[in-house]
């Protein structure tokens, strides 16, 4: 059975381009943890990518630097690496599931990339991501309640909503922990319902089923 609801990861999921993300995410979170704590901060940060599973935005709690700091970096960041997808487009335009976005990046930096993709603003039915006065995004909280109360504003249960992301940790073990159904993107993890890899297979497959 299909779902009604389906929720999206964005960054590695939708937006497939590990270079971008290494020369943008990476360089800018750097430059803020520098600017703010100099080169014990950045040593720092070197311990957090390397020994906590390449997660250096942990940096910016350990250090008490606030995220919106960073935030700002990101949102006016250079986005000329970000390509658009015209398949991806397509197929998420010809699925009339409801589909909504959640996120740990900033708001605008969200609609800047789905932009730059070539989506347009009712593509999809919801964009959950960070912006103030979270002092986090809620998605590095790794809780299953924002899914929880995404289902709520759809009026879906978890028999009726699917998770699609890329990452166990933050896109798929929260809303599998109430029920949701899991579709990991890119590599097997072992622990989602389905696994595809890329979104336009994934809904390739629910197409033809």
């Amino acid at each position: 059975m299909l779902p009604k609801l389906m929720i999206f990861d964005l960054d590695g999921t939708l937006s497939v381009n590990p270079q971008f993300y290494r020369q943008v995410y990476s360089t800018t979170l750097a430059e803020i943890i520098q600017t703010e704590r100099g080169q014990k901060g950045l040593e720092m940060l070197h311990y957090y990518r390397e020994e906590r599973g390449g997660k250096g935005e942990l940096t910016l709690l350990a250090l008490d630097i606030p995220f919106r700091k960073w935030a700002e970096l990101l949102v006016g960041a250079d986005l000329s690496l970000i390509s658009s997808n015209t398949n991806l487009v397509e197929a998420i335009r010809s699925c009339k599931i409801k589909k909504v976005i959640y996120s740990g990046s900033p708001r605008d930096m969200v609609r800047r990339i789905l932009g730059k993709i070539g989506f347009a603003k009712n593509d999809f039915d919801a964009i959950f991501a960070w912006e103030e006065p979270e002092i986090i995004p809620v998605k590095w909280t790794c809780s299953p309640i924002p899914f929880k109360l995404i289902m709520q504003r759809f009026k879906t249960s978890s028999v009726e909503t699917w998770s699609i992301g890329d990452v166990w940790e933050t896109d798929l073990s929260p809303a599998d922990f109430v029920g949701i159904k899991t579709v990991k993107i890119g590599e097997a993890d072992g622990y989602s319902n389905m696994h595809f890899d890329s979104v336009e297979e994934f809904l390739k497959s629910i197409k033809e089923a």
